[in-house]
């Protein structure tokens, strides 16, 4: 998916600044304006005669006419602004209006992948290279107003800031409620490798059902009952991988032959021969510990009990699969788990936020009533139920209601219902991009005029196509790499 930043400068640009600006910036820094290079490219082509190019005198008259032409008898101005296109990233630059009643405000942005290296430096140096055209465009106009030529002006003292807040109001009161020291501790939890290895596996049903099955057994004392190898039923993943994992492990039961009662649970063999070199001997019975019934059984570990308490593994999942789709950890908070057993985690994305409500069991009536509460405390204008039981209908139902209610009311929400995780990292995949694409043709929609075209609409074409050909690059490279022997030429050797 697709981010963006900006930043603003409250500063008024006149028509004619804006032109030497954007030449500016093409001449001393090697940024290609994308609609202004377009623009000449269609002048040259509508002066060139008989296969001869035109003179750039030629193309600069043909420029300067359509735009008088154009603010005078269209009422606005000939550039609105630019974009400029780089291997894996966008930057953007959109003027005010230069009318009285009309927003003064320059916006300057970068949109950017996942994988873009340090985006926010590229956009401050990029806020840098126009505030030094815009000293040098001004300086040139007030020379050429007197005759003399521009030049960069150290008098230029306007400074950038941040564009418009991009923190949700309920996003920021969802973590203003929580205890901040809580709220960094389980993010740091939920990053650890081993949860999320272990998180991952959990996603398949039988293996929590076993895992469950295992809790309760030792529990009870009903250990020995458990097998301790093979595949879990139906399920694709084994009891070897649950070890591998960290999720059981192997315990040495040591048990009164004549009571049944459980006398210790041991580590390992080797602490079993602590135990009968002692002499011990049994509380029930009286007799020696290494008389009594030994058994190898399977027990959960700790980091079991904690995935498997109130649904903490589809905490760590979701938030794994919120990282890995390239939301900053900074934009995602984790909330404690309600009484009703519901896990709450907020991400903020584009400015936009999102509530998502875990529930590791049904969403039934009483459970979709409490998401609509928590919507409403929160004020998220999308919400996510991801449940790994069955889906009642009557809370599908009330739920929606409460969307279509809420869109009469003039407060539009979206409401989606993940069935488990296996779909949900393609699902919101989606959902982010919706959101982006939005965001970024609310901040692009002013250039299209200028373009001709929506400009949103080839950015985020570009993106796809971008990364498609590098998709494309890469499995050629690795198709040369396992067939790299069959490329070298074979030497003919003549016999004499």
């Amino acid at each position: 998916m697709l981010f963006i930043e900006s930043r603003t400068l409250d500063y008024r640009v006149d028509g004619a600044t804006r032109v030497l600006v954007l030449e500016s910036l093409q001449r001393e820094k090697g940024v290609i304006p994308l609609i202004h290079s377009s623009r000449l490219r269609c002048f040259e082509l509508a002066l060139q005669q008989t296969g001869e190019a035109a003179g750039e005198r030629q193309i600069k008259e043909m420029e300067n006419l359509i735009a008088a032409w154009t603010e005078s008898e269209e009422n606005t101005t000939f550039v609105a602004g630019d974009v400029f296109c780089f291997d894996d990233f966008v930057l953007f630059l959109t003027f005010g209006g230069t009318r009285e009643g009309e927003s003064p405000r320059t916006h300057a942005g970068v949109i950017y992948g996942a994988e873009t290296a340090e985006p926010l430096r590229k956009l401050d140096s990029f806020c840098r290279d126009v505030r030094d055209a815009l000293a040098f465009a001004r300086s040139a106009v007030d020379g050429g107003a007197k005759g003399g030529k521009g030049s960069s002006e150290p008098g230029f003292t306007v400074e950038w800031r941040r564009g418009k807040p991009r923190v949700p109001a309920g996003f920021a009161r969802f973590i203003t409620n929580q205890d901040i020291d809580s709220l960094y501790t389980a993010v740091r939890k939920e990053t650890r490798i081993e949860r999320q290895r272990a998180a991952m596996l959990l996603e398949d049903t039988y293996s929590r059902l076993y895992l469950r099955r295992v809790r309760e057994a030792y529990t009870e004392g009903c250990a020995t009952k458990l097998l301790t190898t093979g595949k879990i039923e139906t399920s694709e993943a084994s009891i070897d991988k649950l070890f591998d994992v960290g999720l059981i492990r192997h315990e040495v039961l040591v048990s009164c032959r004549k009571t049944g009662h459980a006398l210790f649970h041991l580590p390992t063999p080797d602490s079993l021969a602590v135990v009968t070199v002692s002499e011990a001997t049994c509380s029930e019975c009286g007799a020696p510990v290494a008389d009594e019934k030994i058994e190898e059984v399977i027990t959960p570990t700790d980091l079991a009990t904690m995935l498997l308490e109130d649904g903490a593994w589809l905490v760590n999942r979701l938030y794994s699969i919120l990282r890995k789709i390239g939301i900053p950890e900074s934009e995602i908070a984790i909330g404690p788990v309600s009484e009703g057993g519901e896990a709450h985690i907020m991400a903020n994305v584009c400015g936009e936020s999102f509530l998502f409500v875990l529930r590791d069991g049904d969403l039934t009536t009483a459970a979709a009533r409490r998401v609509i509460d928590m919507e409403i405390e929160t004020e998220a204008p999308h919400v996510v139920i991801v449940a790994t039981g069955e889906i009642h209908d009557e809370g599908r139902v009330r739920l929606f209601d409460h969307a279509r209610r809420r869109m009469r009311s003039g407060n539009e929400i979206e409401v989606m219902i993940v069935d488990g995780t296996d779909t949900a990292a393609v699902e919101l995949r989606h959902a982010f991009e919706r959101v982006s694409q939005r965001v970024i043709a609310e901040q692009l929609s002013k250039l299209d005029a200028s373009a001709g075209l929506s400009v949103s609409r080839v950015v985020i074409s570009r993106f796809e196509l971008m990364r498609k050909i590098g998709s494309m690059k890469e499995l050629a490279e690795s198709s040369i790499e396992v067939t790299d022997l069959s490329l070298i030429p074979k030497t003919k050797y003549a016999v004499f």
